[in-house]
């Protein structure tokens, strides 16, 4: 789907690049994975939830610093769809964009359907994504956008 159609559909709008909420949803991102972490041994499941809402507060950055908004129709998967967008045109994030993607339909089975049952190894790669994603997101950030370097999220 191009950001033409997402538009004419209603799916994001235009807004000014704000750099305090992208510095926000990246902070928020890299605590996600942390948080993650440390519900390994505990629950794989909510794991690996909390995990993929570090992909989509760093998608979200993404989207917020080419200056889009994703709408309140579909907002999971025009996140993960506008993320394809961008980084699609890059062969070696095609796997990680249907990770992403595979993770959105996943944390939907749990939170509305209370599907459990995902292995320790299961939300270890998870993590190891999300951190490949948002290493990802944060560089082109940085290089498309240099006055990001003005903010202190962490690295």
């Amino acid at each position: 789907m191009s950001l033409e159609r997402m538009l004419k559909e209603n799916l994001i709008k235009r807004q000014k690049p704000d750099f305090k909420q992208i510095e926000k949803q990246l902070n928020r991102s890299e605590k996600d994975i942390e948080t993650a972490k440390k519900n390994l041994k505990f629950d794989t499941t909510w794991a690996i939830t909390i995990a993929y809402h570090s992909m989509i507060r760093a998608a979200r950055a993404l989207m917020f610093s080419n200056g889009f908004l994703p709408t309140t129709k579909n907002t999971h998967k025009t996140i993960v769809d506008f993320t394809n967008l961008v980084l699609g045109s890059e062969p070696e994030y095609n796997n990680l964009i249907n990770k992403f993607n595979r993770l959105r339909k996943q944390r939907h089975n749990f939170i509305y359907e209370s599907e459990n049952g995902f292995t320790e190894e299961e939300a270890e790669s998870t993590l190891k994504t999300a951190k490949s994603l948002l290493k990802k997101i944060k560089d082109l950030i940085k290089t498309e956008n240099p006055q990001i370097e003005l903010f202190k999220y962490k690295e």
